[in-house]
């Protein structure tokens, strides 16, 4: 019977993958996704130069303002988009746009892969592969995770990296406080997949201050210093730094000359002045001066209601966990993690925008602690919880699709979210408002007119090439003196409506008592 069981599981998993390969696929283009693609590309030729082939790469990639920025997934894209080029390709696309859609299912891919190793992490606390197993579904099922599963080609990744990461760090604190001896393999592993999380993205060297915190419980279960688990490991630590920090120059081509400008990496990204807003609570929060209260505000109408029952009852029940010592190092780390993390976000004021794209990792975090603490509190409740969840979760993502990274719970009930939130900030709407136009009466009726959009690369490869005149528009909207089409959506759709323009229609949805407005489509005169 349990041999079936995980047969039928397994069978899920499965079509629940490959499903969501083809609905990936099929979600429309985002602002960052090209300009990302093209600093993997970027690094490539920067690799060829160095390697002889050819003659301005690594100068090209010196002089971009963006050279820090990881480009270690775009390396596992090259590959994956080199193979899938041979078998298929969406003709009707330029073959840049095509390679960008296609990279969705590698993405999407990293999202499933995080939920797994996820679940394995839950599994080391609870200890109950039942539970274990609704956990995973409860997931895969989260609207949010998966919207961003769907494109999210750098914090996905990242996600995904931070959770492996994770999962093996523990299982080296697990050893270290049984007093098993670590392997070189246990080593290399926890190398490779922490230089590949720093490789993605800089802020990966938080990933530090979790094994940190993990190393510290483990001293005090263990009853030895630091200074003796430092001397009894000392060579294994050594052989860590030593190939991570060769992994990172690895997968970094702008630090092959020059090593120590891994240490100006750091500082720059940390640095970084990049001024936009996020529309946040009804203010619009400006990332480099932003309130104590944004992150918080976030996580408290993106979270699912499952993790606020868990933060409620962990004083409750913090005692029956702890004290497994087991427990103590899994979920003892990942809270002081998510804690610490939160905190030196706020003291640092690090720049932060598009709502907490930038700390996705956490909400993964949240969800392996709050679910375990609920399972340790009663099974029932957590089963309960899990499968409304699940179901609420599986009708929504139907009515949302491709929109689910645009999820509030239900707290989003009390507020205008579309008048008071970023909603579509990465332009997932374009493909949509742009199969809407290619289909509309009134403006196919004047096609020989022009189209204006920002940001243009979003939209325009999904407009039927019927409409020869596409251009974007800048901080004013256009002045014509004859009739043109105008597409607002993202940050635009803030702006009021221009005057002497009909409004033909509207890109939405609905959620729960919000209606969601993606984008809005007009004939101006």
């Amino acid at each position: 019977m349990k041999i079936k069981s995980r047969l039928f599981f397994n069978l899920f998993l499965t079509c629940y993958l490959f499903f969501g390969f083809y609905i990936s696929i099929n979600v429309g283009m985002t602002t960052d996704e090209i300009p990302n693609h093209n600093i993997g590309i970027l690094n490539i030729e920067a690799i060829k130069d160095i390697l002889g082939f050819n003659n301005t790469g690594y100068e090209n990639l010196e002089k971009f303002p963006w050279r820090y920025k990881g480009p270690a997934f775009y390396y596992l894209s090259y590959v994956y988009l080199f193979t899938v080029d041979f078998f298929f390709k969406f003709d009707e696309y330029s073959e840049l746009v095509s390679r960008v859609l296609l990279n969705h299912a590698l993405i999407f891919f990293t999202f499933f892969l995080s939920a797994v190793f996820s679940r394995k992490i839950v599994n080391l606390l609870i200890k109950d592969r039942f539970y274990s197993n609704i956990f995973l579904i409860f997931y895969l099922f989260y609207p949010y995770l998966i919207g961003h599963g769907f494109f999210n080609n750098q914090d996905m990744p990242f996600l995904c990296a931070w959770i492996i990461s994770t999962y093996l760090s523990i299982k080296i604190f697990l050893k270290i406080l049984k007093n098993e001896n670590l392997t070189f393999v246990d080593i290399f592993l926890i190398s490779l997949s922490t230089s590949f999380l720093i490789s993605v993205r800089i802020l990966g060297i938080l990933i530090l201050l979790q094994y940190s915190i993990a190393l510290l419980i483990t001293c005090k279960l263990t009853k030895k210093t630091y200074y003796e688990i430092f001397k009894n490991n000392f060579l294994k630590l050594l052989l860590f730094i030593i190939i991570t920090f060769s992994f990172i120059i690895f997968f970094n081509p702008i630090f092959w000359v020059n090593p120590l400008l891994f240490f100006d990496s750091i500082n720059q990204m940390r640095n970084i002045q990049y001024g936009v807003c996020t529309l946040t609570l009804g203010n619009c929060m400006d990332a480099l001066n932003l309130s104590s209260s944004y992150i918080f505000i976030w996580l408290f109408f993106k979270l699912p209601l499952l993790t606020f029952f868990g933060f409620i009852l962990f004083p409750f029940i913090e005692k029956k966990i702890f004290q497994d010592s087991a427990n103590q190092i899994i979920l003892g780390s990942i809270l002081l993690t998510i804690i610490s993390i939160i905190f030196l976000f706020i003291f640092f004021n690090v720049n932060q925008y598009d709502e907490l794209r930038h700390i996705l990792f956490l909400f993964s975090l949240i969800l392996i602690s709050t679910f375990s603490i609920i399972y340790f509190f009663s099974k029932k409740m957590i089963l309960f919880i899990s499968l409304i969840s699940i179901f609420y979760f599986t009708i929504q993502n139907v009515n949302m699709y491709p929109y689910q990274y645009t999820w509030f719970n239900l707290f989003g009930n009390f507020v205008d979210i579309s008048k008071n939130f970023e909603v579509d900030y990465w332009g997932v709407s374009g493909k949509n408002i742009a199969k809407k136009i290619n289909n509309n009466n009134k403006i196919l009726s004047i096609k020989d007119k022009c189209i204006y959009v920002s940001p243009i690369h979003v939209a325009k490869p999904f407009i039927n090439d019927s409409f020869k005149c596409i251009k974007p528009f800048f901080s004013i909207y256009p002045k014509s003196d004859e009739k043109y089409i105008l597409v607002k959506y993202m940050r635009n759709l803030r702006r009021e409506n221009p005057s002497n323009c009909e409004l033909v229609f509207t890109e939405s949805y609905n959620l729960l008592s919000n209606k969601m407005i993606m984008g809005k489509v007009f004939i101006c005169n």
